[in-house]
């Protein structure tokens, strides 16, 4: 009885044992699995702070890129030669463009648009005319400022993120190879009730490779016809059509998926004929492309102020009907010209101080290749 009481007792001591180091192994595994855990949620918290501060450190090098076209639009002497910001218009003109300003806390935004990086490309692109294609580069980083008197990239401030960017900005070039109302491939057609008018009786009026056939409208300015005169589009823009359309404001295949407000500087390319209405007129300015045929009908009350460039074909011709107003130039190419009115007016008129405004607003540089995300050396 009494080793059978023993037995048992120490039965039972072995099974204590047991229980105390199954809890200890189990604790311990809870241990390295919450000790795990920690771990793993701190490098996600990491890796997210790093996404974020180099995604936002793009934004920033987006910025730069933004206020480097600004700075070249904003220039008196264009197209621009050099690219070398001073002034109000940097924080450090020996670098560059560059500009800090605050995203939160003690965390701040710099961008570095470099003057040795910017560079003229237009004769690698086939352009003639200097300072008509630029390429923009632009670091951006994001740093938190412990120490203000320090430069931000000094201990003990510390970089959070970084990114460098590039594209490449241009100019619409408009140059006419003479002043005038009408510029023509073909032959022009001036019915009764159509207008074309020049500044003075001095100025030309219609200049054409081909002829004026017995006009019956109202033509105030000379008349060249059979002029030796380039009006391609890289002729007139520097640009081909397809490159015009990837720089297009509005860019569409049809007058029914125009805006139904055009604006009055922007420049929009239609890629197909284009017909306009009295339901549909053509309001608005800037430079007008149609790869196709134009077709202004009977009373659209159409006015437009700027340049209409016209790539038409001979299955029809360039049609204007009354009342409209054309203010500015008109360039027909590949189709006959025929303007004319029933009662009323229909005008095409060259306005020289249009023109300008259009080379102006319209003509400013622009961005002409996409973002482009670059490795920092």
């Amino acid at each position: 009885m009494c080793k059978f009481t023993l037995e048992v007792g120490v039965m039972k001591g072995k099974g204590g044992f047991i229980l105390v180091f199954v809890v200890l192994i189990i604790l311990l595994l809870s241990a390295f699995i919450a000790l795990g855990m920690a771990i793993v949620l701190n490098l996600q918290r990491s890796l997210k702070v790093s996404f974020d501060t180099n995604l936002k450190a793009s934004e920033v090098a987006n910025a730069g890129i933004e206020d480097a076209i600004s700075w070249f639009k904003r220039q008196l002497v264009q197209p621009v030669q050099i690219f070398s910001p001073t002034g109000s218009d940097t924080e450090n003109p020996t670098i560059g463009l560059v500009r800090e300003y605050l995203i939160s806390g003690n965390i701040y935004g710099r961008y570095e648009v470099p003057k040795n990086e910017v560079e003229d490309v237009s004769s690698r692109r086939g352009i003639s005319q200097a300072g008509s294609v630029w390429k923009i580069v632009s670091y951006g980083y994001v740093y938190q400022r412990i120490d203000p008197t320090k430069k931000f990239n000094e201990s003990p401030n510390k970089i959070l993120g970084r990114s460098k960017l590039s594209t490449e900005i241009r100019r619409i070039g408009v140059n006419l190879p003479t002043k005038a109302a009408i510029l023509a491939e073909k032959n022009v057609q001036i019915g009764s009730g159509g207008r074309v008018r020049a500044p003075s009786s001095t100025d030309t009026a219609i200049a054409t490779k081909g002829k004026v056939n017995n006009p019956q409208g109202q033509i105030v300015g000379k008349i060249l016809e059979n002029q030796n005169m380039n009006l391609d589009p890289i002729s007139i823009f520097g640009l081909s059509l397809e490159e015009l359309s990837n720089l297009a404001d509005i860019s569409v295949s049809s007058v029914s998926q125009l805006p139904e407000k055009l604006p009055s500087s922007a420049l929009i390319y239609i890629d197909g004929n284009a017909q306009f209405s009295r339901s549909r007129p053509l309001n608005g300015g800037g430079i007008l492309i149609v790869n196709g045929n134009l077709n202004i009908q009977t009373s659209s009350n159409s006015n437009f102020t700027g340049i209409i460039y016209v790539a038409g074909n001979s299955s029809s011709n360039y049609e204007q009907r009354a009342p409209s107003l054309i203010s500015g130039c008109l360039v027909v190419t590949g189709s006959v010209v025929n303007i004319q009115g029933a009662g009323e007016i229909s005008e095409v008129a060259f306005e020289e101080n249009v023109i300008n405004m259009v080379k102006r607003r319209v003509g400013l540089y622009r961005r002409a290749t996409p973002i482009i995300k670059e490795e920092i050396q």
